[in-house]
């Protein structure tokens, strides 16, 4: 009993003769989705002769089956690029077949997700700059950039504060009135008042 728990223990994580795989889970605002596979044979040798497909279904039923063409440059691995039309959940079935008989299978499963993705540009948005600026900031054009140093180091923004204290919350008053009240019992003490 020993051993045979041993065994399967050692073997739980052996991956299967077909191993598919995309880079990413989630595709934001865009549908294009490379899907990779590793197939191998009976000896878990690379099979570069094998016939791989990817069985996709889609939301709302869509289901469409995209073949993989092999890599020329690493026998046992197949790609393809397809392009999720809509929005929404997919799970993609690699079978691969291998001298007529079904080699094995693995399964993916991607989403879509439309409106996510930041819209970077690489022009200035000079309006939105300048909107935005009206806030209490400023918009500096390329020509003023010189300035740009001369008017941080003034600002009250950033790193100066100011800090309004009262005046009987200081400790040099405090020290004051201490010196005073202990000035005048001395005095009364030297004069015997005490």
């Amino acid at each position: 009993m020993f051993w045979q728990q041993l065994l399967r223990w050692l073997v739980t994580d052996t991956r299967g003769p077909v191993v598919a795989s995309t880079p990413e889970s989630i595709l934001r605002d865009d549908g294009r989705i490379p899907i990779h596979a590793k197939v191998r044979d009976t000896s878990y040798l690379p099979a570069g002769d094998a016939t791989v497909e990817a069985r996709i279904l889609g939301p709302e039923g869509s289901h469409e089956t995209v073949p993989l063409q092999p890599d020329p440059l690493t026998p046992g691995e197949y790609r393809a690029d397809w392009n999720a039309p809509k929005d929404g959940s997919y799970v993609a079935e690699v079978v691969a077949f291998h001298k007529g008989e079904e080699a094995g299978r693995d399964v993916l499963t991607f989403r879509r997700e439309d409106g996510l993705a930041e819209d970077f540009h690489l022009e200035q948005n000079r309006e939105l700059l300048e909107k935005l600026s009206e806030t209490g900031g400023r918009y500096y054009r390329p020509n003023e950039l010189a300035r740009l140093a001369e008017d941080v180091s003034y600002s009250e923004a950033g790193i100066t504060t100011r800090e309004t204290k009262e005046l009987w919350n200081m400790p040099v008053v405090l020290l004051l009135i201490l010196v005073l009240r202990g000035g005048d019992w001395l005095l009364r003490r030297k004069w015997g008042a005490v």
